[in-house]
């Protein structure tokens, strides 16, 4: 399992919904996250939309154990918030952790 994921919040998941609940779970993060991931690097998006999908995409990905993802997440959020000059290097690390991240879940799937 990758660093990127606790394997333990994984499989509390796992115990409270099956396998097939967590996959499903899982499935429809995959899909959410490649939407709100492209909302926060759209060109020229507004950082009141960035900080509101930055907000979701750390929620989601906090609830399934992708805690490097979630505080990428929330650091986009914060900048985009405080419209700090940080953001487009912010997000591009989110975008790098989220594509990672992703790689790691869809394997987990597998």
């Amino acid at each position: 399992m990758s660093t990127l994921l606790d394997a333990e919040a994984l499989d509390v998941l796992v115990e409270a919904i099956g396998a097939e609940g967590t996959r499903s779970v899982i499935d429809l993060f995959l899909g959410e996250s490649r939407d709100l991931v492209a909302a926060i690097a759209a060109s020229g998006a507004d950082p009141a939309v960035v900080g509101r999908a930055a907000h979701s995409l750390k929620s989601s990905a906090g609830q399934l154990g992708a805690s490097a993802l979630s505080a990428a997440a929330l650091a986009v959020e914060n900048a985009a918030h405080a419209r700090g000059a940080e953001l487009p290097q912010l997000i591009a690390a989110l975008a790098d952790c989220a594509a990672a991240t992703q790689q790691a879940l869809a394997a987990r799937l597998s």
